[in-house]
């Protein structure tokens, strides 16, 4: 790989003896893309275009390693602020003789140098047979996954596969108590593959809780709605109350009204690293009757001139 830049220097050099730049291509044409191409387009342009007409894809074709530099100028130049705003005002002309289109450049694509180039744009071995991959981590994997809401409260552990390119892994995971809608959990090692020898990438697994029924949640804490009839709510008395772990008795005060809240101490969400769980509100819906019988209307009528206002 060094040979294919000492040539790709060396032409450059070379230009400058002789230049010739008024015979040159326009670089936005080399690279196929317009003026107006930001820095994400040039890159996308000249990966695919270096892949194309390397020399270690096209051994022994001359061609191909003359484009192979022309491209790579073109990219030197327009890659560089500088250098391509001072090409947009005058071309190839805005350069003085012995102007060197590589100085400065280092082909950085993220941690690749230009040595590790061909790698990138498909990985092998480089005609001098020295060329290696410089290790690097693999990508990690996101992964959606439906989690019913009492599971998502408790706890749980499912399984799932995990896909890895050609790889069908198949695991375990540990979904830990109290975990929220929107939560994840991570799988270590379990992402792509590395590069060169490299470690994988993790896996993360992204969580959607399924509402219930009867529950929803605010924080560690579980509401649920409890209806009960007006005589209950005048008297007061004991009402039973669903939680995920069965029923509870409340006892509720003569005189409740709509909307107000009862609590179950420590039946609601866990909380991270063991410290208890939220608590449990029952809120109490009074509902009335769709439908009285003459008796009971006669009652109510009467409730009513004894207690005006009520």
């Amino acid at each position: 790989m060094g040979g294919i830049l000492a040539r790709i220097l060396d032409s450059g050099q070379a230009a400058s003896q002789h230049p010739t730049v008024t015979s040159k291509k326009d670089y936005y044409e080399v690279l196929g893309v317009p003026r107006s191409a930001d820095a994400k387009d040039l890159k996308a342009a000249y990966r695919k275009l270096a892949r194309k007409h390397h020399p270690d894809v096209n051994p022994g074709n001359k061609a191909s390693e003359e484009k192979f530099k022309e491209i790579s100028e073109a990219f030197a130049v327009l890659s560089d602020p500088d250098k391509r705003a001072k090409y947009d005002r005058g071309g190839h002309e805005a350069f003085e003789p012995g102007f060197d289109p590589f100085q400065g450049v280092q082909f950085d694509f993220g941690d690749l140098g230009l040595s590790d180039l061909f790698e990138l744009f498909g990985g092998g071995r480089s005609r001098g047979g020295g060329g290696s991959r410089r290790p690097g981590r693999g990508q990690d994997l996101q992964l959606e996954m439906s989690l019913p809401f009492a599971d998502a409260v408790h706890g749980t552990t499912v399984e799932t596969t995990i896909p890895r390119g050609s790889m069908q892994d198949r695991v375990k995971v540990r979904i830990p108590p109290g975990i929220e809608d929107g939560g994840r959990v991570r799988i270590p090692g379990k992402g792509l593959p590395g590069r060169g020898g490299g470690p994988a990438g993790d896996a993360y697994v992204n969580i959607r809780v399924e509402p219930h029924p009867l529950f929803r949640r605010e924080g560690h804490d579980l509401l649920c709605d409890v209806p009960i009839g007006i005589a209950r709510a005048i008297l007061g008395g004991e009402v039973e109350v669903p939680t995920l772990d069965g029923k509870a008795t409340i006892k509720l005060p003569g005189g409740t009204r709509s909307g107000q809240r009862f609590r179950l101490k420590g039946r609601g969400v866990p909380q991270h690293g063991g410290r208890g769980a939220g608590d449990l509100y029952a809120v109490v819906q009074i509902v009335t009757p769709k439908s009285l019988d003459g008796r009971s209307r006669e009652l109510i009528e009467e409730f009513a001139r004894l207690n005006p206002g009520a």
